[in-house]
Formats: C-alpha cells, sequence, structure tokens
C-alpha cells in the first residue's frame, strides 16, 4: 500500500521538475535572445522608424508577414575583424582590411499589428531601405500599403523621372515653401534623367501624398519614381 501512495507522488514530483526545468530553458532562450538583439543594437546603429497603415493584415497571416519583413536583406561589406560595415566595397578605415560582401537583414525589428493594420519597421542605419523594394515584398504577401498615409520621416532621397535641371530647382523652392521638411536639396543627374531631392524631415513627418501634390501642382512632368533611406551606393554632392 505504501509503494502505490509513494509512485504517484514520486512521479508527481518528477512532472513538476521536468516542468519547471523547461520553463527556465524558455526563459534562458528568451533572455540569450533578448542579449543577442541588444549587443547587435550596440554595435549597429538604427535607422529612423517608420509605421504606416496597410490593409490584408489578419490574425492568421501576421506572423508570415513579419517573417517576410525580416528576411528581407540587402547587399553591404563587412570588416571581419572590427566588424564595420558600409554600402561601398574598399579598405576598412578602422583596421585597413578588406571589406567582404556580405547579404545582410535590411530591418532590426518588424511589428506587424493586425488590430490596428499598422506596421512598424526600424531598419539599420548602415543599410539601404527602398521604399519600392517594401511595397514589392509586402504586395507579395497581398499586403497593401495606404500609399497616402505613408510617413517620410528621417533623411531621405526623393527619386523623381521625367524631370528637367530648371525643373529640380522650382521642385526644391515649392518644398522649401511648403515647410514640409526641414532641409531640401535637388540635383539634377542628366545621365539617368532622374531629380535626386535629398530632405530631412522635422519631428512631425509629412505625408508621401503631401509630397507627391506640392510636386504635382508645379505641372511639370516629373514625377515621384522612389524614397530611399540610408547610405547611398555612390557618393552623393555634400
Amino acid at each position: 500500500m505504501q509503494i502505490k501512495i509513494v509512485l504517484p507522488a514520486l512521479f508527481t514530483f518528477l512532472l513538476m521538475g521536468a516542468l519547471v526545468a523547461a520553463q527556465t530553458e524558455v526563459k534562458a532562450a528568451q533572455e540569450l535572445h533578448g542579449q543577442a538583439k541588444n549587443a547587435a543594437a550596440s554595435k549597429l546603429e538604427l535607422g529612423v522608424s517608420v509605421e504606416f497603415s496597410v490593409s490584408g493584415l489578419t490574425k492568421s497571416n501576421v506572423d508570415k508577414v513579419k517573417q517576410s519583413l525580416m528576411a528581407m536583406q540587402v547587399q553591404v561589406y563587412v570588416c571581419d575583424g572590427c566588424k564595420h560595415e558600409q554600402v561601398t566595397a574598399g579598405k576598412c578605415s578602422p583596421c585597413n582590411r578588406d571589406m567582404k560582401s556580405a547579404k545582410e537583414p535590411l530591418f532590426f525589428e518588424a511589428v506587424p499589428s493586425f488590430e490596428t493594420e499598422t506596421i512598424r519597421l526600424t531598419p539599420l542605419a548602415a543599410r539601404t531601405l527602398r521604399y519600392s523594394e517594401l511595397e514589392a515584398a509586402l504586395m507579395k504577401e497581398s499586403i497593401r500599403i495606404d500609399s497616402a498615409k505613408f510617413p517620410l520621416p528621417g533623411k531621405a532621397r526623393l527619386v523623381l523621372l521625367g524631370g528637367t535641371l530648371e525643373n529640380a530647382k522650382a521642385i526644391e523652392k515649392a518644398l522649401v515653401d511648403a515647410k514640409l521638411f526641414e532641409k531640401v536639396a535637388a540635383d539634377f543627374d542628366a545621365a539617368t534623367g532622374e531629380i535626386l531631392v535629398r530632405v530631412q524631415a522635422s519631428a512631425t513627418p509629412p505625408m508621401r501624398a503631401k509630397v507627391i501634390s506640392t510636386i504635382d501642382g508645379l505641372g511639370t512632368k516629373a514625377k515621384l519614381s522612389d524614397v530611399i533611406w540610408g547610405p547611398p551606393m555612390t557618393p552623393t554632392k555634400a
């Protein structure tokens, strides 16, 4: 009789011990993940976060959308020694080693929410984010960006097609007069036919639709083609 009483008690004790051990392992893994994430953040500067409205997010696809965004990669050049990173090939300035080409994640964090129908993204500052590539990646998951309500925070480059040198100066003046950005500088690239407008937003960034309406209001053929955040692939004028 005593054996029958002791065995269930022993089984319960062992089961509780296994559950506690499993919970401890999960907690330890979460802590290690957090430490790794913080370590990555301390080595690589983060870009400006952007939060925007979308349609198509559901409870069933939100995890897949997050995985898809976190899987986006860009080509960078990394130093094996100090882990310095840049977008162009060459020597590492801190330790003079040859930089090696690598594919690295674009985002430090991606937070889609089906409750609010929004996505918040935090890119890494040394990696280049293009609005067109983000839009295409989300379209593959049947998610549509509300482009009219997409904010343009931080430092960015507006790429316009179909314009001229004279249009570039007119567009720069119009954006300055509209006070949409703290800083605006436009240049025309005759080789590509692009107008490149370097902008820096204030604490309250303008919406993409407002920028487009300001540019279209000039009556030129120049149209906003893309928006780029992060370092340029080639040097630009200061």
